[in-house]
């Protein structure tokens, strides 16, 4: 969450840990500077102050906080002892300086600088114990441990703090790369169904209108010799031309060229899908209730395409022992195609991510007006549901 913060935002809440950080340490620290040379109390207070500060920069400005906070170490180690024989740069706030490093090291590419200044401001620190306790060999090499040990946990939290950061970033590029894929794949699934319908529309202009043209140019030929049979005639090149226009408005929007779909008589007779599904093995049946209606061309390919492409979903996914059932619900304006399947199931919403089958399959029926859902669950199988109202035929 931090790392998606504006620099402001980072800087007032560092900003807010110096202060704590300011009123703690001086707290903790000042008293030993009780009885002290008002000099020696004023760069103490300086340095503290300093150290503060670059808590606040350290996320917005962590190579620059560097260098004053070194030299801020290194006044405290330079300055003379404290009333009662304590070294300033023993005083609590200097528990600050592996924070710092941390930060330089998290937040910056630089990783060598910072585990230098540390070592060496660790080696500083533990000679400057031994000039202010000669003799007393135990506590400088504890102290020198505690200083190194605290500069490589600053490097090693940090080089995970760093790697780990750069880990979530890869992933959120590649999600990212991966959604765009997707959506670009969806787009073409969609553009190769729209123009797969936009064929269809051909091929209904072009029949019906040689339709119309036949009725009634013969009708224009039979108008004098058989008038009832010409006024027949146009009556239906009348009646063709207006099922067209109502098959055409449920397709009408795209009007894009592209490859040729499969088309003809057999794509419409589900008894023949079902039969070529029942050859090559699978437990396919279909069933229907209610009355049955003539179909446009449009609603016709539409139904088609839901039970073939769901079948063969489920054949590809579950196997050649999956059993599919295939229900045509008719109703005197509707018309509703549901397609189960005994597979195992799954908690994903496949509507909403299914696959560029599924994705032109709610483009069709969105085309003519329709309602296409999947859902499945696990142990429960999948089951589609395509309806779409029927006009007045």
């Amino acid at each position: 969450m931090l790392t998606s913060w504006r620099p402001d935002q980072r800087l007032a809440l560092d900003g807010v840990a110096a202060v704590l950080v300011l009123v703690l340490a001086a707290g903790a620290s000042l008293s030993a500077l009780r009885g002290a040379a008002p000099w020696l109390w004023i760069v103490s207070v300086i340095a503290l102050i300093g150290l503060a500060v670059c808590v606040a920069l350290r996320r917005i400005r962590p190579f620059a906080a560097l260098p004053v906070a070194s030299a801020c170490m290194l006044a405290l180690v330079a300055l003379p002892d404290l009333p009662g024989g304590v070294p300033p740069v023993l005083l609590p706030f200097t528990a600050i300086y592996p924070v710092l490093l941390y930060s330089v090291i998290a937040y910056t590419d630089h990783q060598v600088l910072p585990v230098a200044c540390g070592l060496i401001g660790s080696a500083l620190v533990v000679a400057r114990m031994v000039v202010s306790f000669p003799g007393a060999g135990a506590p400088p090499v504890v102290l020198g441990a505690v200083a190194v040990a605290s500069v490589l946990s600053a490097w090693a939290l940090g080089r995970y703090r760093r790697i780990r950061v750069s880990y979530v970033r890869a992933l959120e590029e590649n999600a990212e790369r991966a959604e765009q894929l997707r959506q670009e794949q969806v787009r073409a699934a969609i553009a190769e169904e729209r123009r797969l319908i936009a064929r269809e529309i051909h091929d209904v202009a072009a029949h019906s209108l040689a339709v119309v043209l036949t009725q009634a140019d013969t009708a224009r030929v039979l108008f004098d010799r058989d008038p009832a049979r010409a006024r027949e005639m146009l009556s239906t090149a009348l009646d063709v031309g207006r099922d067209a226009m109502q098959e055409m408005r449920g397709m009408l929007g795209v009007l894009r060229s592209g490859d040729d779909p499969v088309s003809g008589e057999q794509e419409r007779d589900l008894d023949s899908l079902v039969g070529s599904f029942r050859q090559a093995g699978a437990d396919v049946e279909l069933r229907s209730s209610g009355t049955r209606h003539d179909l446009g061309t449009a609603e016709r390919h539409a139904v088609y395409r839901v039970v073939q492409e769901s079948v063969t979903n489920a054949l590809k996914h579950v196997g050649p022992e999956v059993r599919c059932r295939i229900f045509l619900v008719w109703e005197p304006q509707r018309l509703t195609v549901i397609v189960t399947d005994d597979g195992p199931g799954t908690a994903d919403d496949l509507t909403a991510r299914g696959g560029y089958g599924l994705v032109g399959m709610a483009e069709r029926m969105r085309q003519i007006g329709g309602r296409f859902v999947v859902r499945s669950e696990p142990g429960a199988g999948t089951t589609v549901r395509a309806e779409f109202e029927l006009g007045e035929r």
